[in-house]
């Protein structure tokens, strides 16, 4: 998730208000982020491997209801996904879970396919999420979901073994998803990524 070959991050919490206001709201009126009292799930953390080709990560089924467990359970998938596209260059789940308009989406797919026409590879970038907290924007609607994870150190390798770029320090992060409920489902909106300064 960080700056590197394009992979940019987006803010979604100004996103998240904006989609609000578009139409995304009650009769009642706009809905904030703060609609709903947010209720703090700590996830079990979930390193990809990092060696030999990675499994794809398991689909939770939780992710099929349109309500804040389903929109974490997205969240946390996505997240997991990251790494195992830039292994395997798969895009077809994170294609699926993406909404068109979602820039960063975009953006990864651009880098993963740039990269598989390069003929490179990417070792690492496992992610460990610690913290995830999903509150409901407009109800059945828009769900904004925000998590602490880490990226850990990787390595992208040129077809001839060497390397084109290493990052040896895993990085902690703040992101935050602005997730909506399409005819196809829950789908990721925006995704913004903050790095944290360390202490």
């Amino acid at each position: 998730m960080h700056n590197g070959r394009g992979r940019r991050a987006w803010r979604a919490l100004a996103l998240v208000g904006a989609l609000a206001l578009a139409g995304c709201t009650t009769t009642a009126g706009p809905t904030t982020l703060e609609s709903s009292p947010p209720s703090p799930v700590a996830a079990t953390p979930t390193p990809t491997p990092t060696t030999g080709a990675p499994a794809a990560p398991e689909r939770p089924s939780a992710m099929d209801e349109a309500d804040v467990a389903g929109a974490e359970a997205l969240a946390r998938y996505f997240l997991e996904l990251y790494p195992y596209v830039y292994a395997t260059g798969d895009l077809a789940e994170w294609k699926a879970l993406s909404h068109p308009e979602c820039v960063f989406c975009t953006e990864v797919v651009s880098s993963v396919e740039t990269q598989v026409a390069a003929g490179n590879t990417n070792v690492g970038s496992d992610i460990t999420i610690h913290l995830v907290v999903g509150r409901e924007v407009t109800p059945g609607a828009l769900f904004a979901v925000d998590l602490e994870a880490t990226e850990g150190p990787s390595t992208e390798y040129a077809s001839d073994g060497s390397v084109v770029e290493s990052r040896p320090e895993a990085s902690d992060y703040d992101v935050v998803f602005a997730i909506t409920n399409e005819a196809s489902g829950l789908v990721v909106r925006e995704v913004d990524v903050v790095a944290k300064k360390a202490p």
